[in-house]
């Protein structure tokens, strides 16, 4: 038996609406629902990303909460803690350095198949570009994202030991905003839209590529769990 989804009819309110962003009263979300929300809210807005909206803030204090449409091509996504083995690098050694990385990486990548994480249909589970600023804390880098330490792998099994010559980072679980790279400019577009919209940009934001289809992503951080 399917799911019952209470809050379905203000999915459809908000994703009809034109604007960039839509606040609410308490009261009108009522109308709309034909029942009060209360604290289940919470467990049911994530559903609000499928239709390409998000709920940005609730104002207990002022009974409103406001939703914003994402970007293009972008959705919200909780991703576990996980880890990547890979070849590092850092922004000191010059222009082009993410690209040699990334040569070294797949010239090798012989060396650390057999740590790969797959999935159920042994698809790699994900080829990364993680970033880091130089503590090493997951922070973006700094400078105007100039600065910081890139690590050009694969995900790996929680039991993975690096080999020598080969990297192993560890990614907290955060909440991401993600966006497909489906034109240029996917990065600067997306801080700015992040901060026109007061959306904090909670850690280093990361490139993902999901092998089974070949789409490339950047993986932009909002919270951390």
């Amino acid at each position: 038996m399917q799911k019952a989804q209470p809050y379905e009819p203000l999915w459809q309110y908000v994703a009809g609406n034109d604007a960039q962003s839509v606040t609410l009263s308490f009261s009108e979300i009522e109308r709309v629902l034909g029942f009060p929300i209360n604290h289940a809210f919470l467990n049911y807005k994530k559903d609000l990303h499928a239709y390409g909206w998000l709920c940005r803030n609730i104002s207990m204090k002022e009974n409103l909460i406001t939703f914003l449409r994402l970007p293009e091509h972008a959705t919200v996504v909780q991703k576990a803690g996980f880890s990547v083995i890979g070849k590092e690098g850092s922004t000191d050694e010059g222009e082009g350095f993410i690209q040699r990385l990334w040569q070294e990486a797949n010239s090798q990548f012989d060396t650390v198949a057999q740590l790969a994480k797959k999935d159920g249909d042994e698809n790699l589970c994900g080829i990364w570009g993680l970033m880091t600023d130089f503590s090493r804390s997951y922070k973006p880098w700094t400078e105007h994202f100039t600065r910081g330490l890139y690590l050009a792998g694969v995900e790996c099994i929680d039991n993975a030991i690096a080999p020598e010559g080969w990297t192993r980072w560890t990614v907290p679980t955060f909440e991401y905003l993600a966006v497909e790279c489906w034109t240029e400019n996917i990065f600067s577009t997306t801080i700015a839209f992040m901060k026109e919209n007061k959306l904090p940009l909670a850690g280093s934001v990361h490139d993902f590529t999901e092998p089974k289809t070949g789409k490339a992503f950047m993986l932009f951080p909002m919270r951390r769990k």
